[in-house]
């Protein structure tokens, strides 16, 4: 029994010696097609060597050779022959030569599609075993420098779905250029799907095109910004401030805000103030100052104007006491003269004061008490005094 155990385990031990020495024979020996299929053929212990001699022989004989489809499905074969595992156990070294074989392989082979779209989707399959760097600054460049009336789709297409994985700052500034220019039409439902997820590792350059922008790009890259589910709290409240900030400036600078400003705004507002975002008090400050100019020239809507006072009480707690006690104080001031007051927004002022809870209101909210206002208001002025802290 024993015998025949180690007859079997030689026999088989035999066989795959024989079958690797095969694979390596056939790959010296045989003709392009052959070394292809030995590149598929190939066992475990020999996949290194031969998938490195057909690399190699791809890239020696292709100026010979020329466009030759041959040529072209063993390199193919070489590229995805690569696998996780395989590149895993190699040295530094090796992994360096691999990376700059895949480069010339994309390089060389610019006439094939076929074989540049296997370069690019093996560098996204080895991002996590071999560095992706080089391949992003090499699809960079590629899409700085390809004429897109004569690229081709697919390996166009390939590129920017690589970098939504493998994509860097540069990556983001390329493809959010290449969403303002018409050229780029075709393909602007894959560049913006890949601009939209590169932008929290791109928050600089978001920033940065953010500052000194118009109302129209700003709102067109906000709009983008919108559509990551993905984006942190940190990154979008930090650019909500940003847009809140410009469009300030802007608006300062011109004679009126449009209503699609003030809805960018509101919206910008309302990021910082669902995420209690109180690094952005002063610039929420500026806007309620600016929003109290736009809703007595009636550019902003009663309910807008109340959106912002009560945003007031989740991005500037502190800050926000005296100079709702001041407005407070002014619309007393007209109720007492007889001035019409709205209502909604006194009871806003009189609300956001209360759940502030800080006691300098104490003045402003009880001589609400004693003027002609609607009971409605009246009443949240009573509720506020109750909840101020005295201590």
């Amino acid at each position: 029994m024993m015998k025949k155990t180690l007859s079997l385990i030689l026999l088989f031990s035999t066989t795959l010696c024989v079958f690797a020495q095969t694979s390596k024979i056939k790959f010296i020996k045989g003709n392009i097609a052959d070394k292809t299929a030995a590149v598929r053929e190939a066992g475990d212990s020999d996949a290194q060597w031969i998938s490195e001699q057909a690399v190699n022989f791809c890239l020696e004989n292709k100026e010979a050779l020329g466009n030759d489809r041959e040529l072209d499905g063993l390199a193919v074969a070489a590229i995805l022959s690569y696998t996780p595992e395989l590149v895993r156990k190699q040295s530094d070294s090796q992994k360096q030569k691999l990376t700059e074989s895949f480069i010339s392989l994309f390089t060389q082979f610019n006439k094939s599609s076929t074989v540049q779209i296997a370069v690019i989707s093996k560098a996204v399959a080895l991002k996590d075993t071999l560095s992706y760097a080089p391949f992003t600054a090499l699809l960079n460049s590629y899409l700085k420098t390809t004429d897109i009336k004569s690229a081709d789709s697919g390996v166009f297409k390939s590129s920017v779905g690589a970098l939504e994985s493998i994509g860097n700052e540069e990556s983001f500034k390329l493809l959010y250029g290449f969403l303002n220019d018409n050229s780029y039409s075709t393909y602007k439902k894959e560049i913006e799907k890949t601009t939209i997820t590169l932008i929290p590792i791109a928050m600089n350059e978001v920033i940065a095109l953010i500052k000194g922008a118009d109302i129209q790009k700003i709102s067109s890259l906000f709009a983008l910004v919108q559509q990551n589910t993905q984006i942190s709290k940190k990154n979008i409240c930090e650019i909500a401030e940003n847009v809140l900030s410009e469009s300030i400036l802007l608006v300062d600078n011109s004679s009126g805000a449009s209503a699609d400003t003030i809805k960018l705004q509101l919206t910008a507002l309302n990021y910082l103030s669902d995420n209690n975002w109180t690094l952005a008090s002063a610039k929420a400050l500026s806007y309620f100052e600016l929003s109290k100019k736009l809703y007595e020239k009636q550019n902003m809507s009663e309910a807008q104007f109340k959106t912002v006072i009560t945003s007031l009480r989740n991005i500037a707690p502190l800050d926000a006491v005296a100079p709702l006690i001041s407005y407070l104080e002014e619309l007393n001031d007209r109720t007492e003269n007889g001035s019409r007051v709205s209502s909604e927004i006194a009871m806003a002022v009189i609300n956001t004061l209360g759940a502030i809870g800080d006691k300098a209101a104490f003045d402003s909210l009880l001589a609400v008490t004693y003027l002609n206002y609607e009971e409605s208001v009246l009443t949240a002025a009573r509720d506020a005094l109750s909840g101020l802290r005295w201590q």
